[in-house]
């Protein structure tokens, strides 16, 4: 049990250590993603257990296979608002925000395969739908990635796209999930953008070629 504590206490320093660094990477990753003013900070403390691990200072404190440390990431999304429980964030586009920061910072640490990003796009427009694009892709070359998005300048990163659509038959409803490719890519990117003309067809035409030529020898 002693060497147990003093592993316990080792990881906990380590912890400590990466504290401040870790959180002014995740704001620096928040404000590209347009949440300039958020703070993000990591609480660590231990439980008194009477029955846990004795540390060399002589507290009896709680652990399990994670350590002797409760870890809770609190952010603060707008001034004054004070910070709060990652888990209480209300808004889903902050929340998945704040993932993709999270996951950016930690990426070569995680070992998670799949991330799912829902509508990370609300409530930012084109210009930050490339940032958001570009930190995704980013992030999948470690893990697969895959986002929901009425975004055109984000859905333009993805290596493979596919339109999810509703369709009512015999009075049941069904969905479909269509790959797109060459122009059925262009013209559902076009879509995105109002509808389809010669204008929109342009504008997902270069928004392609912008997001083929930042992201050209940067693969697997």
């Amino acid at each position: 049990m002693q060497t147990l504590a003093e592993e316990g206490q080792a990881l906990s320093q380590r912890r400590m250590a990466t504290v401040t660094d870790l959180s002014q990477w995740v704001e620096n990753e928040l404000q590209d993603l347009q949440m300039a003013k958020a703070r993000f900070q990591i609480a660590i403390d231990q439980r008194p257990d009477e029955e846990g691990l004795t540390l060399p200072d002589g507290r009896r404190v709680a652990f399990d296979a994670h350590g002797i440390d409760r870890v809770e990431f609190l952010v603060e999304t707008n001034p004054g608002e004070g910070f709060k429980s990652l888990v209480k964030i209300a808004s889903g586009g902050e929340t998945s925000r704040l993932m993709l920061a999270l996951k950016n910072v930690l990426a070569k640490a995680d070992q998670i395969p799949t991330l799912v990003f829902d509508e990370i796009d609300q409530g930012i427009g084109g210009r930050v739908g490339m940032m958001v694009g570009e930190k995704l892709w980013n992030l999948s070359r470690q893990h697969q990635v895959m986002c929901i998005t009425h975004l055109p300048q984000l859905a333009a990163y993805g290596d493979q796209h596919y339109q999810v659509a509703k369709a009512v038959q015999d009075g049941r409803t069904h969905v479909d999930v269509l790959p797109l490719v060459n122009g059925d890519r262009l013209a559902e990117l076009a879509q995105m953008l109002g509808p389809v003309s010669e204008g929109t067809l342009q504008s997902a035409g270069e928004i392609l070629r912008i997001v083929q030529a930042k992201t050209a020898g940067r693969g697997d």
